[in-house]
């Protein structure tokens, strides 16, 4: 591998690190969900954790924050079709993950 490339591999790393970022996205991947919604299926995450990872989350095009005018305090999220383009390589994380338990659970 070149160096291009090693950079390349730094920047997703980078743009997808954090305890809480697959978490987010695996919790989108079905559809639109409510802020509530996403923080209790992930468990451990705090709320203003939840934001300050939306936040960053959308600044970097995985996430898509949608607010009905006609409703106050109506705010659904949901992946971009760019988030969406990372999803085999999610499932093939969480693949791995699976085989990785029970490699260190033997």
């Amino acid at each position: 591998m070149d160096e291009k490339e090693i950079r390349y591999a730094q920047d997703a790393l980078y743009v997808l690190s954090g305890k809480w970022r697959m978490p987010v996205i695996l919790a989108l991947h079905n559809g639109l969900r409510r802020y509530r919604e996403i923080a209790q299926s992930i468990p451990g995450i705090t709320f203003s954790m939840l934001s300050k990872e939306l936040q960053i989350m959308e600044l970097n095009n995985l996430v898509l924050r949608m607010e009905d005018p006609d409703f106050p305090k109506h705010v659904e999220y949901k992946l971009t079709e760019y988030c969406e383009s990372l999803y085999p390589i999610v499932e093939s994380l969480v693949n791995w993950g699976r085989e990785h338990r029970k490699v260190i659970s033997t």
